[in-house]
């Protein structure tokens, strides 16, 4: 008797699983954000400690093998697998996690992840054959929740201040950021420092705001699923046809329900590839690294 352990860390939260030889999940928990271009390896240590205590309680069997995955690709694993008694460790591509959480074991199609940041990558054959994007909020991640966020917090300060028309969008921030004045951000973010987990957790509110038939941050998230759909095409152009069916990943925070940038992106990229057939998360992220684990583990035994 065993178990496999999925751990995958993220540019907001860390998540762990624990399943059993069979595939039944016996545990789960989370920790914080664990990406080390944006944390220390400190912060990281801790949500992946937190994460596993988590899911581990309660459980004595012996750990088999890991299946890890972190934003960022860096991570100390050895501490990791020390803890766990050095148990098989598998690497798992954090686009491949993506796509097998959407309820497919074999990745084929494209894979767009829109969480805290962005990353998009072809998979041909259960092999990876192409990525686009994930540069990280300084150098792109466009479309990502930190995207939409910091368009319209920049939004909200310049309607405050008059220099574009008002928008919800300026209560959204002062509700979010507990703040009266919004120029209370500027020692906030400059200052104290305000990080890029916090700032990304603020997208939800921009999404409320749109439903609240605010026209700012409708045409914020219009554009920005606009730009990850063309970041999208420019993936799949080289390696699918497009007059073909294509299975499409849709997975991270920013494709979590229907929207604005939900519906551009599905409405530009079936202007190429009018087959598309679009697939969101039916599990958590650690539950499918889990799985890619337990399928290697398996195949390691037979």
């Amino acid at each position: 008797m065993g178990v496999i352990v999925g751990l995958e860390g993220g540019g907001t939260k860390t998540g762990c699983a624990v399943l059993d030889t069979e595939g039944n999940l016996l545990g789960y928990a989370e920790g914080g954000p664990a990406n080390l271009n944006f944390v220390s390896e400190a912060e990281q240590r801790n949500s992946f400690t937190q994460a596993i205590e988590g899911a581990l309680e309660g459980i004595d069997e012996p750990v088999l093998a890991l299946g890890h995955t972190v934003a960022g690709t860096v991570a100390n694993w050895e501490w990791v697998l020390q803890r766990l008694g050095n148990p098989l460790a598998f690497p798992v591509e954090e686009a491949r996690m993506a796509f097998v959480s959407t309820g497919l074991d074999r990745a084929h199609g494209l894979t767009v992840v829109a969480g805290t940041g962005a990353l998009i990558c072809a998979f041909v054959g259960d092999q990876l054959a192409r990525c686009v994007s994930g540069w990280g909020a300084l150098l792109g991640d466009e479309g990502s929740a930190y995207d939409v966020a910091l368009r319209a917090i920049r939004s909200a300060v310049r309607a405050w201040d008059g220099r574009d028309p008002h928008t919800k969008l300026i209560q959204a921030v002062q509700t979010y950021f507990s703040v009266d004045d919004l120029r209370t951000l500027i020692p906030l973010f400059y200052q104290q420092g305000v990080p890029r987990h916090r700032i990304a957790g603020f997208a939800p509110s921009v999404v409320a705001t749109a439903k609240r038939r605010d026209e700012t941050a409708r045409r914020i998230l219009t554009e920005c699923g606009n730009l990850i759909a063309e970041d999208a095409l420019a993936c799949a152009r080289p390696v699918f046809p497009t007059d073909r069916a294509l299975t499409v990943a849709l997975t991270g925070g920013m494709f979590r329900e229907r929207s604005p940038y939900r519906a551009e992106f599905q409405t530009r990229f079936k202007e190429e590839y009018p087959k598309a057939r679009f697939r969101t998360p039916q599990i958590q992220p650690a539950v499918a690294v889990a799985r890619i684990a337990l399928r290697k583990w398996r195949k390691r035994e037979m």
